[in-house]
């Protein structure tokens, strides 16, 4: 049955705070996978997964179309948010910090983020990649290897979100959760 949902109603001039949860990391690093695992322990909460919205045939993965994928999300965060759901977990579209601060300018309500970049050795992402649901192609997996690691997002200057990096090579999609839970006390209070 899961968790009680406890919403608020839609206030325009309602000082709440909304909260972000962002999950970033390299393809394989189980981003969808922790989105889903998070969603039942979340009290007033709603799940985009930007990899199911922004599915596209051909995918440019370039400029315009991070562009596009960062204008859905933000009107699905904002539309979650005025229905009452004020914890919203997202992840799957920010490539770097430059994207993140293009991203956050589409939010006009006041919102606490909480960025989760979860960290994966390579052997154990390999492996992730080969073995998971959602298969892809080697050459899909070559493309996506060209791209750079990108460090921006937890070595920003003076962010307005709280970094929390989570080593998930050895840990359990439970006990990924956990860590999360456990560094995020102003949403999963026990």
């Amino acid at each position: 049955m899961g968790l009680p949902v406890t919403r608020r109603a839609a206030d325009p001039t309602a000082t709440a705070v909304n909260h972000l949860v962002l999950v970033t990391g390299e393809e394989g690093a189980g981003k969808s996978t922790i989105l889903r695992a998070l969603l039942p322990h979340t009290p007033g909460c709603a799940r985009i997964d930007a990899e199911d919205i922004g599915q596209t045939n051909p995918c440019p993965m370039d400029d315009g179309f991070f562009d596009l994928l960062r204008r859905n999300v933000a009107t699905l965060v904002t539309n979650f948010w005025a229905a009452g759901y004020v914890n919203v977990l997202t992840g799957s579209f920010l490539r770097d910090y430059d994207d993140y601060l293009a991203f956050r300018q589409l939010l006009r309500q006041q919102t606490t983020v909480f960025l989760v970049e979860l960290l994966v050795d390579r052997d154990v992402r390999e492996h992730r990649r080969l073995t998971r649901a959602k298969q892809t192609t080697q050459r899909w997996r070559d493309r996506v290897d060209l791209i750079p690691e990108d460090r921006t997002l937890r070595e920003a200057l003076d962010p307005d979100y709280r970094y929390i990096g989570v080593d998930t090579s050895a840990l359990s999609v439970a006990a990924t959760v956990q860590s999360i839970m456990d560094s995020i006390p102003e949403i999963y209070v026990r």
